[in-house]
């Protein structure tokens, strides 16, 4: 498989963006803050890894009935596992950052709420990733 990265446009939609991620979290802090997220009902749509390992997010309220994975800073064979098993499950890639040390941050959802998340975040500048056959 061939992955396309998600892309940050530089339109009138950056100011959005940038005022709309959290701040670069350390894993344990991120840890808490998507936990202390979820339970308000917001999931990531975005993820980015940098390359000292810090991470931010794009949070956006899940539309009902729809589920999530998400996975950041992991090497591409365990993106590669998450998204054999995703696809296994139905969901498809939304969203994927490949950082300058190859790690890669992802996040799937189910096929029924794609379009939706799409909207949400072209809204932010930022394009759905795309997976092509080799």
């Amino acid at each position: 498989m061939n992955y396309i990265p998600s892309k940050l446009l530089t339109d009138e939609s950056e100011f959005l963006r940038q005022h709309s991620f959290t701040r670069w979290m350390s894993r344990d802090l991120a840890q808490a803050a998507v936990d202390f997220c979820r339970n308000l009902r917001l999931f990531t749509a975005y993820s980015e890894t940098s390359p000292d390992k810090l991470t931010r997010y794009l949070f956006w309220q899940l539309p009902e009935g729809a589920s999530v994975e998400v996975r950041s800073g992991r090497p591409k064979d365990k993106f590669e596992e998450f998204e054999r098993a995703n696809r296994n499950a139905n969901r498809r890639l939304l969203s994927l950052h490949v950082n300058e040390g190859d790690l890669y941050s992802a996040v799937w959802i189910s096929p029924d709420h794609f379009e939706t998340a799409k909207a949400f975040l072209m809204v932010h500048g930022i394009t759905t990733a795309e997976v092509h056959n080799a």
